[in-house]
C-alpha cells in the first residue's frame, strides 16, 4: 500500500468499478431478481445502473466518510489516501469475478438470479460446482474484509483494528439515521 501511496496508481478508477460491478451481481443474485424481472435486457439494464449507483458510492462518498471518520479517530491519511484504501481493498473481486462469475455465467446463466434452478437441480456435477464457487465466494469476501481494514488502516497510519473502528463507526452514521427514520414513520402512521 505504502508504495501505491507514493506512486498515484492510475487503476483506482478501475479498480472501484470491477469491486461496483460484483458487488452488483451479488446482490442481484442474493435478491434473485431474475424472478420479478420479465427480460434478461431488464437484468442487463439493472446490473449497468447498480454499477453506476455503486462506484458512485464507493468512489466518493464512502472514501469520504471513512476519511472523516478516520481523522476523528486520530488517523493520519488524505481523502486521496483513504480512496486509494478502498479501490485496492477491491482486488479479490477481482479474483471472484475470473472465479466465480465467468464460469457462473456460462454454466449457470439466468438462474444465477433466480430462486429456481431446475438444470442445477437436474445435475450433481452442477451443483457441486455451485457449492464450490460459493465456498470461494466465502473465502473471497473474507480477504476482502482482511484486506480492506490492513488497506484502510495504511492509509491513516493506524491499526486494522482501529480502521474496524472507523468502518462500524461510518456505517453507524448511515444506519442510526435511517433507523430514527424509519421510527419517526413508523410511530407517526400508528396513531
Amino acid at each position: 500500500m505504502k508504495e501505491i501511496f507514493i506512486s498515484k496508481s492510475k487503476n483506482v478508477f478501475l479498480l472501484i468499478l470491477l469491486g461496483s460491478f460484483v458487488q452488483t451481481l451479488d446482490r442481484a443474485s442474493s435478491k434473485n431478481v431474475a424472478d420479478s424481472i420479465s427480460s434478461p435486457v431488464s437484468l442487463i439494464s439493472m446490473v449497468i445502473f447498480g454499477t453506476f449507483v455503486a462506484f458512485l458510492i464507493y468512489y466518493f462518498l464512502l472514501p469520504a466518510l471513512f476519511n472523516w471518520v478516520a481523522k476523528k479517530l486520530g488517523g493520519q491519511g488524505t481523502f486521496e489516501k483513504t480512496r486509494y484504501s478502498v479501490a485496492y481493498s477491491y482486488i479479490p473481486y477481482v479474483y471472484s469475478l475470473i472465479l466465480v462469475w465467468v464460469p457462473s455465467f456460462f454454466l449457470f446463466g439466468i438462474e444465477n438470479f433466480t430462486s429456481e434452478t431446475p438444470e442445477m437441480d437436474s445435475s450433481i456435477t452442477l451443483t457441486i460446482l455451485f457449492l464450490i464457487f460459493a465456498i470461494i465466494d466465502v473465502v473471497i469476501g473474507i480477504w476482502t474484509i482482511i484486506i480492506s481494514l490492513k488497506c484502510l488502516g495504511e492509509a491513516h497510519q493506524f491499526s486494522a483494528w482501529k480502521a474496524l473502528l472507523t468502518v462500524i463507526v461510518s456505517f453507524m452514521i448511515i444506519i442510526l439515521p435511517l433507523v430514527i427514520i424509519v421510527f419517526l414513520i413508523v410511530g407517526v402512521t400508528t396513531f
